[in-house]
């Protein structure tokens, strides 16, 4: 989480333009090797990182954003590298999102992290 935030810029280019290549922003190569990520790309670097720890993981995706549902000591969290980064600016603070439960997700009522609870259930 941390390494990511403080790694990547937030590709505003992408976001003004969604058809801009200048950074692969949307991949894990945007973010781990030209610096620059949009929400797919720190969900995918973060996804990498927790699967070569063989943590449980999945990436949630709505219409507008994407972050990643980890299950870790023995229950699911949301974390948002995204939202976390200190350059967004949509950033509350560096760990807003970091670990949270769907209700303190909920309870954050950002608009954005909507999704179908009928897909991503939070039962092992």
């Amino acid at each position: 989480h941390d390494y990511i935030i403080d790694s990547t810029k937030y590709d505003t280019l992408k976001t003004d333009n969604i058809h801009d290549n200048t950074y692969k922003s949307n991949t894990a190569y945007g973010v781990l090797i030209q610096g620059y990520g949009i929400c797919s790309g720190y969900s995918d670097t973060m996804s990498i990182f927790l699967n070569a720890l063989d943590i449980d993981n999945y990436k949630i995706s709505n219409e507008t954003h994407i972050w990643n549902l980890i299950y870790i000591n023995g229950k699911w969290v949301h974390l948002d590298s995204t939202w976390d980064d200190p350059i967004s600016d949509k950033n509350l603070n560096r760990d807003t999102y970091f670990l949270i439960t769907s209700e303190e997700l909920e309870k954050l009522n950002d608009n954005t992290h909507n999704f179908n609870k009928s897909i991503f259930t939070e039962a092992y």
